[in-house]
């Protein structure tokens, strides 16, 4: 059970840090940078990013409270692995050699820690 906890904190994290990146790409498309912080914050992206990223911040709470952090702390990594996948296949990002490479580590080291 505590693993859907840990997925579901991770889910609206990444969905809130998605939904930044969203809103900023928008604001930044009708404002020069001295207006861009107000057409950010008028974004509806921006608050529900704002929302996501409340949620996911009091399901950890739970998570630490739940599991021990050494265990529960590299679960988290993942999020390095999710957003890569979403830039790449999702906004189109270019991903080098090296970035690849360091998702396999990052994947290899959570499923080291999962298993102990």
């Amino acid at each position: 059970m505590e693993y859907i906890f840990v997925f579901a904190s991770l889910c609206l994290t990444l969905s809130g840090q998605l939904l930044q990146k969203l809103a900023a790409d928008k604001a930044a498309l009708v404002a020069v940078p001295p207006r861009f912080l107000h057409r950010l914050f008028l974004q509806k992206e921006t608050w529900w990013a704002v929302c996501c990223l409340a949620s996911g911040a009091l399901i950890w709470l739970y998570v630490l409270f739940d599991m021990e952090v050494s265990k529960a702390f590299p679960l988290l990594s993942l999020s390095f692995v999710i957003v890569l996948l979403i830039s790449r296949f999702y906004l189109n990002e270019t991903i080098s050699g090296q970035r690849w490479l360091g998702v396999v580590f990052i994947t290899l080291g959570v499923v080291l820690v999962s298993l102990s």
